[in-house]
């Protein structure tokens, strides 16, 4: 495995590419996070009881170590696993510590360690990925999502889709991988024998209304219904939903206006022309979404337009810095519609 690389191509393996490190870091989504961790154990045949789990939110870098280099009384050439879920806590108390321990580890050990993010211009990442493997767990671009929902689906699910169903999917829940694995499993439930399902099944299954709302949130800024949008925001809160888990499937579809407006204005740069319908297609609007996302594009306009990935980045930032309580995250994401808007 080289640098930077993704989870995807461990977890359809139907073996280790390769001799398994002392050092394994899986970063990003925490749903690929625990499927990759349980896939790594199985390909190496380490029994789960046999690791040792730690909580990097509270344990010390100094007990893992101890995990890690104690020897086995009676067997010697047992290999010592340590597994330290949330460990970005463990990474900020203890980073010298944690790089001399990647640069040279015991050979007879394994230390898994499952992290929220992992720059890779730090010090850490780069002997992580010389002498380990770093394991990246979130969406990537281009169609790489859509052929994992297929695979999921028909390995975990027994559902047979196609690459259209497959995208209706992604596009009703957004880059969300637990909640990806959830609405297969209810989509499974409508398959026949043969694991296939209908279009039209497929669209009564998938999308709890909590997340058909979050779409109808979106829908309502883009085209300046405020108070509509703002409705349906306290609608969802109300049922319990946090506002970090409305932001993403928010993002999944506003960056895509933004890549869109982005693409035209290169374009201009290089003095060609690219048409709108064209630039939604190439940001990942479906053929049967291009008429309103044209006409909801055209009313966002291009400041707003190319303001949009800003704008998302900053209420990303807001929901997990400034406004992390719950009244704060719902007082931003009132601010991000309202802007949104236009009004």
């Amino acid at each position: 495995m080289s640098k930077g690389t993704h989870c995807f191509d461990l977890l359809f393996a139907t073996k280790l590419p390769r001799d398994l490190p002392s050092v394994v870091v899986a970063f990003g989504d925490g749903f690929l996070r625990q499927q990759t961790a349980q896939k790594l154990l199985t390909l190496a045949q380490i029994n789960v009881e046999d690791a040792k789990t730690f909580d990097g939110e509270s344990c010390l870098w100094r007990d893992v170590h101890d995990e890690l280099a104690t020897v086995s009384l009676f067997d010697p050439d047992e290999r010592r696993v340590a597994i330290v879920k949330q460990g970005d806590d463990l990474v900020k108390a203890a980073r010298p510590q944690l790089e001399k321990w990647f640069a040279a580890p015991v050979p007879s050990s394994l230390l898994l360690l499952e992290l929220s993010s992992f720059a890779a211009n730090t010090k850490l990442y780069k002997i992580a990925a010389e002498k380990g493997w770093c394991l990246e767990c979130a969406a990537p671009k281009g169609k790489a999502t859509e052929e994992w929902i297929k695979k999921w689906a028909a390995n975990v699910h027994k559902l047979t889709l196609t690459g259209a169903q497959c995208g209706f999917i992604l596009d009703r829940v957004g880059p969300e991988f637990g909640l990806l694995d959830q609405e297969l499993a209810k989509a499974a439930l409508y398959a026949g024998d043969d694991g296939k399902i209908a279009d039209d099944q497929l669209k009564t299954a998938i999308g709890s209304w909590r997340t058909q709302t979050v779409w109808e949130i979106v829908a309502a800024a883009v085209e300046g219904r405020t108070a509509n949008a703002l409705e349906q925001l306290h609608k969802v809160i109300q049922a319990g939903e946090s506002p970090m888990a409305i932001v993403p499937q928010m993002s999944w579809s506003l960056r895509r206006f933004g890549n869109a407006t982005h693409l035209i204005a290169q374009a201009e740069r290089a003095r060609q022309k690219l048409a709108l319908r064209d630039a939604l297609a190439r940001a990942g609007f479906r053929p049967f979404e291009l008429g309103q996302a044209e006409a909801q594009l055209r009313r966002l306009g291009r400041v707003r337009g190319l303001a949009m990935l800003e704008w998302l980045l900053e209420l990303d930032m807001k929901l997990k810095l400034s406004h992390s309580k719950e009244d704060r995250g719902v007082f931003a994401i009132e601010e991000f519609i309202v802007r949104l808007a236009g009004d």
